[in-house]
């Protein structure tokens, strides 16, 4: 099986990935109209600014009241405060519902990917993607498209108003104005692969960090702390780097775009004051020309600081995107709202596999390989209803293979797999998980309580069903000596608890369901003697309520098992009670003589 490599971000045409980002924000567009068309009636009144201001002064140089004009002046800057102000904070708001989407999205697809495909790539980048990349699109969605829009309706009105009140000195404006155009496209082009190079950058840090991070008991007792933090500091720089590239592109359009406003409005001042003091031009025209040369300044920096937050959203848009494309698992009731039936509810279908003497998990003639690689060869085994079963087999010998084709993380090559009499062709990955429960060795727990920990599987468990997973998997003891019982934090990974204790916790998690089938991965394999025995006992007592099917190393948790399956090289070598392999096969005789 090969492992899916959809991580990197893919190119496409300019118009196809524009198109994607318009329909992320398609479920906003009345918002983001309703915002457009605000901030366009503030820019009417910014365009009505310089020409009240210019009859102001006319009334003031031919000598009647500007009670009038003034007070239509203050007005209209009073109501272009009021709508600007409207317009960007629904732009805003909008925004934050695009990201609070694709945060939702990305979140939930990287749940419900394939186990093969999370194995290749590195979490720390994928929570990049979440969190950075989205962050970037959001501000796109935010502002940039209507920046870009608006910017350039304003640009164009205040073109048109300038030609209105005196060609000549627009023709002056226009000219540096197209300077600076150029010089914003040369740097547009260039942005958006600096912008995605920063973005991966970011991502590889934020992943060896979370690396670091995760193992940092490892890495302290090794006194690997300075070469953790030499290796983060070069990624640090190499994002710095990626930051520094597109910084400079940034900066390169900026001055540009200040030069050519501001040489336009000095060489129109000179201009309009020659023509003015040759009675060629009114003062009050040159007034409004000075002030809509100076407005030039803000639909160009809208168009270009659009610009560059469009060409950042495409390429973090192609990130989240390549993360969307990776391949999920068909978990069909969740999809399809499939619902099983009354009957057919955990509980329900281990007492009936019971009655009809039904296996509780088979294995018929698997196989299955990893790529080009054969892990499993012909496995055909069962495990019957309140059986206890161990796999037996030297490292590589596909034990944890076993484990996760009943997990449903891989599916077999070939050969067919039953839980309680039905195929896994037959059912949906939720619903076959829902009656099987996995005990892995390291009895992983979650930041929080007992009781959200134990809980998991059912947040809105019964008390009664609580307590009987709790006395089952002998946790009352503890929870009893707890100053705050099931509300006591367990800390990250369950640090605040021991061995044994995180393994009876996840015990009773795994007890909550009432599984037909629960996997054990060498339950006893990190504890001491004394916890190790008190642990079988309480696992015994959980074959009453449903079948076991346990990998065993050591020898205590070998004896344990109804039955043995020696695996060797991916095929069964022999099968039965402890005893009897002893005394018949040499090579299981010499692998738990090892482990004595």
């Amino acid at each position: 099986m090969s492992a899916d490599n959809g991580g990197a971000p893919h190119s496409g045409s300019w118009l196809r990935r524009v198109g994607a980002l318009l329909r992320l924000v398609a479920p906003h567009r009345n918002s983001l109209l309703g915002a457009t068309a605000l901030l366009l009636v503030g820019t009417g009144l910014s365009l009505v600014q310089p020409l009240l201001a210019g009859q102001v002064v006319r009334d003031a140089v031919s000598g009647e009241t500007i009670a009038w004009s003034l007070a239509a002046l203050v007005g209209a800057y009073l109501l272009y405060a009021v709508t600007d102000t409207g317009g960007h904070y629904i732009l805003e708001r909008s925004g934050e519902f695009v990201l609070l989407s694709v945060r939702s999205r990305l979140a939930g697809h990287l749940l419900r990917l394939r186990i093969p495909t999370l194995e290749s790539l590195r979490v720390g980048d994928l929570i990049s993607r979440v969190t950075l990349d989205s962050t970037v699109v959001r501000n796109a969605a935010g502002s940039s498209l209507v920046q870009i829009s608006t910017g350039a309706i304003t640009l164009v009105g205040t073109i048109a108003v300038m030609i209105y009140i005196d060609w000549l000195l627009f023709s002056i404006v226009i000219v540096t104005v197209t300077v600076a155009a150029g010089a914003m496209l040369l740097v547009m082009t260039r942005i958006e692969k600096a912008s995605a190079q920063l973005q991966e950058s970011v991502g590889a840090l934020s992943a060896d960090i979370e690396r670091a991070l995760t193992g940092v008991r490892t890495v302290k007792v090794n006194n690997a702390e300075d070469r953790e933090h030499e290796h983060l500091t070069e990624l640090a720089g190499a994002a710095f780097s990626a930051g520094m590239r597109t910084a400079r592109l940034k900066a390169l359009g900026n001055p540009a775009m200040h030069l050519a406003v501001t040489g336009s409005f000095v060489v129109s001042l000179l201009v309009g004051g020659v023509r003015v003091a040759n009675g060629q031009m009114e003062l009050s025209g040159l007034v409004s020309m000075m002030l809509l040369a100076m407005n030039v300044l803000i639909p160009v920096s809208d168009l270009f600081n659009g610009s560059v937050g469009l060409q950042q959203a495409l390429g973090a848009l192609s990130r989240i995107e390549s993360t969307l494309e990776l391949p999920s698992e068909d978990i069909d009731d969740v999809r399809q709202n499939i619902i099983e039936p009354a009957d057919n509810s955990p509980g329900t279908t281990f007492h009936k596999s019971a009655e009809n003497k039904q296996f509780a998990l088979e294995f018929r003639n698997v196989h299955f390989s990893y790529d080009e690689r054969e892990i499993l060869n012909g496995v055909t085994f069962s495990v019957p209803p309140r059986g206890h079963v161990a796999l037996v087999g030297h490292s590589g010998a596909g034990k944890s293979t076993v484990f996760s084709l009943v997990s449903r993380f891989y599916n077999p090559n070939d050969g067919d797999i039953l839980l309680a009499g039905r195929s896994y062709t037959d059912r949906p990955r939720r619903a076959w998980r829902s009656e099987i429960s996995l005990l892995e060795q390291n009895a992983p727990l979650l930041f929080g309580s007992l009781r959200d920990n134990v809980t998991y599987r059912q947040p809105g468990l019964a008390e009664d069903d609580l307590q009987r997973a709790i006395e089952l998997a002998g946790l009352a003891d503890l929870v009893a000596g707890l100053p705050r019982g099931l509300d006591t934090p367990v800390g990250e990974h369950g640090v605040l608890l021991s061995g044994g204790e995180r393994q009876r916790v996840a015990l009773a998690r795994a007890l909550i369901r009432r599984p037909v089938l629960m996997l054990l991965d060498e339950p006893t394999a990190m504890l001491d003697a004394e916890t190790e025995k008190a642990l079988n006992v309480t696992i015994q007592a959980v074959r009453k309520e449903c079948a076991l099917l346990v990998i065993a190393h050591r020898l205590s948790t070998i004896r344990e098992a109804d039955t043995v399956v020696f695996l060797k090289d991916g095929q069964i070598l022999d099968s039965g009670p402890h005893d009897e392999l002893i005394a018949r096969n040499g090579d299981y005789r010499q692998l738990v003589g090892a482990k004595v």
